[in-house]
């Protein structure tokens, strides 16, 4: 009977290890930086109690983006140009390297909620640059399902694109995902 216990115990920590080794690592903004049309520059914290009215104010174009730029504490920079009417580029850059989202997936893009913007990689890594998959996450639109936005996400395998998948809820206990 003791040497099933010790068995049990053993098995019981090799799976619980082998769940936290894949494990994914999230990180959200530091810190983001937005240019509007009218040139200003408004920088934020991610802890700063305007940073969801900024968003929503982008989101419903009260406010005219050009640019918005994340910063990571791991160091990665997310960098979002529109032009008014379409994203232009969403640039994932470390100190060496920048992946670019393809432009066939920009145009399907609508609006993003920046506030949530999420940049997620394999727990094995201490940078999502140095991990064999990462990807970013947000929400988009203004239309809610069950009370939810959809969301995004953008992955990169071995540093090239990948897919996009796009998140919908499809009743309050479930989610549904679909290529974008």
């Amino acid at each position: 009977m003791r040497n099933i216990k010790s068995i049990l115990t053993f098995i019981l920590v090799l799976t619980f290890a082998n769940i936290y080794a894949h494990k994914d690592r999230i990180e959200k903004p530091q810190s983001f930086k937005f240019t509007f049309e009218n040139k200003e520059v408004v920088k934020l914290n991610s802890s700063d109690s305007k940073l969801k009215t900024f968003c929503n104010e982008i989101v419903s174009r009260k406010r005219k983006l050009v640019e918005a730029q994340m910063t990571y504490k791991t160091g990665e920079i997310v960098t979002a140009k529109y032009d008014g009417k379409n994203w232009t580029s969403i640039k994932i850059s470390n100190k060496t390297e920048d992946l670019f989202v393809p432009k066939n997936v920009l145009k399907k893009i609508t609006e993003i909620h920046f506030s949530t913007l999420s940049l997620l990689w394999s727990g094995d890594s201490e940078y999502a640059f140095n991990s064999s998959y990462f990807y970013i996450k947000f929400d988009i639109g203004r239309v809610k399902y069950f009370n939810e936005l959809p969301s995004l996400s953008i992955n990169f395998e071995n540093k090239k694109y990948s897919n996009s998948e796009i998140w919908k809820k499809v009743s309050t206990n479930s989610t549904q995902g679909a290529d974008l």
